[in-house]
């Protein structure tokens, strides 16, 4: 199954939100072939989804604790996300690890806590600048993936997902035979050190309508991790269209 998922990061207020996802219905729908998931801001989404009544649409949250229940202050805990409907979480975005600080050591826990909730995760890998100048894209990001994957890891739950640091946000993609290439390498290495067959890719970093055709066609991608193209229902559309 492809798969679009849209990051509202923190943007959209519940109303704005509503009326977005509103907008989204009304033009695309899921199917057994492609599926299209939000990720809200989390205190809109029991309103948006509620509201909505849809249960065609399928919610997310951009992150979670790596505690369980209890004294963390501004935390949301992977049982929360789970009990208001999200069937997803985004973990190891690189605004999380560089904003936030998150090494694998914190998104180790964070899976564990999704893990434990039977929560799908998508777990974001890429490398920075300096790195893909360098020839060494593809050791920065299998390092990313062998710091939180070991063997007692549950694949069926796990969705990769390849942005490369430097082309979010900045309406600069790698060439079209870099990301298949990249994405190529990262199936290979889970298949290699865990015996995983073809697990999910998807590739984010400056998605937009004008280019998604031509990533989506490629081999070893399974659909995109959208940013700011998600915010605009129409373009979003576009792009679940090409998938």
């Amino acid at each position: 199954m492809k798969l679009l998922v849209a990051n509202w990061k923190m943007n959209k207020s519940y109303n704005d939100g509503l009326k977005t996802l509103q907008s989204v219905r009304k033009k695309i729908k899921n199917n057994k072939k492609k599926r299209y998931i939000i990720l809200p801001p989390i205190q809109s989404t029991l309103y948006i989804k509620d509201k909505l009544d849809a249960k065609d649409v399928f919610f997310g949250s951009q992150d979670c604790s790596q505690y369980n229940n209890g004294a963390f202050t501004g935390d949301i805990s992977a049982e929360m996300i789970k009990k208001i409907g999200c069937k997803y979480v985004l973990l190891g975005h690189s605004e999380r690890r560089s904003l936030y600080f998150e090494d694998s050591k914190v998104l180790f826990e964070k899976i564990k806590r999704a893990s434990e909730q039977k929560l799908k995760i998508i777990f974001c890998v890429g490398e920075r600048l300096y790195d893909y100048k360098k020839n060494k894209s593809i050791q920065f990001i299998i390092k990313q993936l062998l710091d939180v994957f070991n063997e007692k890891t549950n694949f069926g739950n796990i969705i990769l997902a390849y942005e490369p640091i430097w082309a979010i946000g900045t309406s600069i993609t790698p060439k079209a035979q870099e990301i298949d290439s990249i994405h190529f390498k990262i199936k290979k290495t889970i298949k290699d050190k865990f015996n995983i067959l073809n697990i999910p890719v998807l590739y984010g970093g400056s998605v937009k309508s004008s280019n998604s055709d031509e990533i989506f066609s490629l081999k070893h991608v399974d659909g995109g991790l959208i940013g700011g193209a998600s915010l605009i229902a129409s373009e979003f559309c576009k792009i679940y269209d090409t998938l």
